[in-house]
């Protein structure tokens, strides 16, 4: 499962190559039956007060109160495998700086949910990536939104993707990356290294 070195990633139609994959795309997630499968990143639907909303990002700390989302982190989370992700930095010039940022791990897990949507009349799987509180490095380079994506430790896998878990015991894997497992450097725009996130 997962992606791969190179630029070349997997997914349930085999390998493909892509340097980079945003929001609105196909992505390749792990559900809680240890199978892959594609995933439209971006969840749409209605919230409370009946708008029409678009989200790529769940916040860790509201998950279980926003109608789009309570259900599936109930019972349908899952895994995004990703090498490394880009974030922005915001200058006091108001110019932005894009960083790559990976992890200890070579290959590691975003948590996420996954749920049905109607998406142009259209039925598809869909999926959010969800943020915490960031880290030191992460407030410092993503300053304009002090956010980070949730990782998934590969010894916590299965405990995120087990329906039977309460939800409420989930929330300690919300915690941000520590400092010193989290790897910055300014991204070569030109020659980026394949299969990132931007968030």
């Amino acid at each position: 499962m997962g992606y791969l070195g190179g630029d070349e990633y997997f997914d349930i139609h085999g390998y493909k190559k892509k340097p980079e994959i945003f929001p609105g795309e196909w992505i390749t997630g792990i559900n809680n039956k240890m199978r892959h499968e594609a995933l439209w990143w971006t969840i749409e639907d209605f919230d409370y007060r009946g708008t029409w909303q678009r989200a790529i990002n769940a916040r860790a700390e509201t998950i279980q109160k926003v109608q789009m989302f309570r259900e599936a982190f109930a019972t349908d989370r899952v895994l995004i495998p990703a090498s490394a992700l880009f974030e922005w930095h915001t200058n006091a010039d108001k110019t932005k700086t894009k960083y790559e940022i990976s992890f200890n791990e070579p290959l590691f897990a975003f948590a996420g949910i996954a749920r049905d949507c109607e998406i142009k009349g259209e039925v598809k799987r869909c999926t959010v990536i969800i943020t915490t509180r960031p880290n030191d490095i992460f407030a410092e380079i993503h300053n304009s939104k002090q956010r980070q994506a949730v990782v998934i430790r590969e010894s916590d896998y299965d405990r995120w993707l087990d329906r039977q878990a309460k939800p409420d015991h989930l929330k300690e894997l919300f915690s941000p990356m520590p400092n010193e497992e989290t790897h910055a450097r300014i991204a070569e725009l030109e020659n980026r290294v394949p299969t990132l996130f931007d968030l």
